[in-house]
């Protein structure tokens, strides 16, 4: 039965398509799954090793490091993909716009991001493009990719460390790890930088931040003499607590505002999160002020057309399990800044999912509406 089946289609595929075919075939009669064909043939060889044989032989290159290795890039890259919030915080923040983007929070099902302000949550503003929709950041779809002909790939190692060959072959590739680390933002724009030709940029916006920070250290200052102490806790129900410990880009940020991390007492102080039970919260009941980081990652399987409305709710629902749960706990309520309503909940998308120059300006503006504003 495959042997008639290919004697009807053979005709319909040049060479490469029909030998691509036939090994289709071959596997389908072994059993073998569908994912296997998909890799096997979704991206044409020849279209990618055209792309890898064309960087190999530009202009103007250089070797730039990244957490998976060292990778060539020449000439000056404009298509560039973005897999994920952080990798376009940083783009953005170098005044560079996507080509093709992949969501933490892949809500979004058009081909494109034809409005990215209703589409892309907190950076969606920015964005000035309409980028081709990869789906998403850990998953991203490797047949449109590959479609998009990018110049360049950027991306968090996590997920796509298995992909890293396949991507490379499509484009040159930089990958990076610990986003969350205290200066690791700052080493990973540098290097984005250096593979875009736009040094002086990076060491702009690097600048530009110090300088906010200085300023919101004077301008949170009365509030930091009679708070210090902040407990950052990350939760999606208080079954699973983490803490941000100060090594963390969170504690450089809140640190170069002034505030001091809590943290549990037998804190490895290498670690960027500490998990803890209910239990435990009781230790940590020095922290004049909390702020909970609420993550629901259900809104990854909303399939809905993307407006305003939409994103509102995909960022409001974040906390809509945690806060509730905090409220209705006898043993959160007992913590001192629970008693005097200051336990503050926001989004673990924005205050660690970002971490980047653009994030750190947005936390900035979140601490002010509700640190600073009268009421």
């Amino acid at each position: 039965m495959i042997n008639r089946f290919w004697v009807l289609l053979r005709p319909m595929f040049s060479i490469p398509d029909a030998w691509c075919l036939s090994r289709i075939l071959k596997l389908l009669s072994l059993g073998l799954g569908a994912a296997l064909l998909v890799v096997a043939c979704s991206t044409p060889n020849s279209q990618i090793s055209d792309r890898a044989t064309a960087n190999l032989n530009g202009t103007n290159c250089r070797m730039v490091e990244h957490d998976l290795g060292e990778t060539q890039v020449c000439g000056q890259p404009q298509q560039i993909v973005a897999l994920g919030p952080h990798i376009l915080d940083l783009l953005l923040s170098l005044d560079m716009q996507p080509a093709g983007y992949a969501e933490v929070f892949p809500f979004h099902r058009g081909d494109s991001f034809n409005n990215p302000s209703e589409q892309i949550p907190y950076l969606g503003n920015r964005v000035t493009t309409q980028p081709l929709n990869l789906g998403d950041r850990s998953n991203p779809s490797i047949e449109t990719l590959t479609r998009r002909q990018p110049d360049l790939i950027l991306g968090e190692a996590g997920g796509l460390r298995q992909n890293y060959d396949l991507f490379s072959k499509i484009a040159p590739t930089l990958l990076w790890e610990q986003r969350t680390a205290k200066g690791k933002w700052q080493e990973n724009l540098r290097q984005l930088a250096q593979a875009l030709g736009l040094e002086e940029r990076a060491e702009a916006a690097i600048a530009a931040y110090n300088q906010q920070i200085a300023a919101a250290r004077a301008e949170f200052a009365p509030v930091v003499a009679k708070y210090p102490q902040v407990l950052v806790l990350g939760a999606n129900q208080l079954v699973d607590i983490m803490v941000v410990n100060d090594s963390s880009y969170l504690g450089e940020v809140l640190e170069g505002v002034g505030f001091e991390l809590v943290s549990p007492p037998a804190q490895n102080k290498s670690e960027l999160t500490t998990s803890i039970s209910l239990e435990t919260l009781p230790q940590l009941d020095d922290a004049d002020l909390i702020f909970i980081l609420g993550y629901d990652m259900s809104v990854r399987k909303q399939q809905q057309k993307a407006t305003n409305t939409v994103l509102n709710r995909v960022i409001d629902q974040q906390t809509a399990t945690i806060q509730p749960e905090w409220q209705n706990n006898a043993i959160a309520q007992s913590l001192k800044a629970s008693q005097e309503n200051r336990v503050f909940f926001v989004t673990y998308y924005l205050w660690n999912g970002l971490n980047g120059p653009i994030g750190a300006q947005l936390i900035l503006d979140e601490l002010r509406q509700l640190l600073l504003s009268p009421g």
